[in-house]
């Protein structure tokens, strides 16, 4: 237990927070295992806990939509893209969103090794905040860290799309 709460000092989630606070907040983690290759989290899949990675390695994918163009009827077709990996060694969380509101999952979570990770339900967290409100807000302050981070690199990412897209838009203009 003491070598989880060290790990979990270090998230991103758990920052500055004590290793009591953190003692109190392992009541509400399950620790769950995947294989290699087995789907954590599924994009378009309604969520309701956030997961932490203790120990391996995981790749996030999205569905990207091509429209084959020039094909008869103009047919899409679904493509995955791996956008990311992810390990312990990045002390990293995923499925943060499910615990702020109810939505469907982003991207799909999968395995690259066998993984260890504490899972957090929503329920669960929610009656935290209600009980310990002063732990309560200092997860959902770092929680909101850590989105509005996430969403940064999402507007810098657009924009060099973007400013890809009209050069060779312009280009091929020419």
């Amino acid at each position: 237990m003491e070598n989880d709460i060290l790990l979990l000092q270090k998230t991103d989630l758990f920052n500055n927070l004590a290793a009591e606070q953190i003692r109190t907040l392992l009541h509400i983690c399950r620790k769950v295992e995947f294989p290699e290759d087995e789907i954590i989290m599924k994009e378009g899949d309604m969520g309701d806990s956030l997961y932490i990675i203790l120990d391996g390695s995981v790749e996030v994918i999205k569905s990207l939509v091509i429209s084959s163009l020039g094909e008869e009827n103009d047919r899409e077709s679904v493509k995955n893209k791996v956008f990311t990996k992810i390990d312990e060694k990045s002390h990293a969380v995923f499925g943060e969103i499910a615990l702020l509101e109810q939505c469907k999952r982003t991207a799909t979570i999968r395995a690259n090794t066998h993984c260890i990770l504490y899972e957090i339900k929503k329920d669960d967290f929610l009656r935290l905040v209600e009980t310990n409100s002063a732990l309560g807000c200092r997860i959902l302050l770092n929680l909101a860290k850590i989105v509005s981070a996430r969403l940064r690199k999402a507007d810098e990412d657009t924009i060099k799309l973007t400013t890809v897209l009209s050069i060779v838009l312009r280009e091929s203009g020419s």
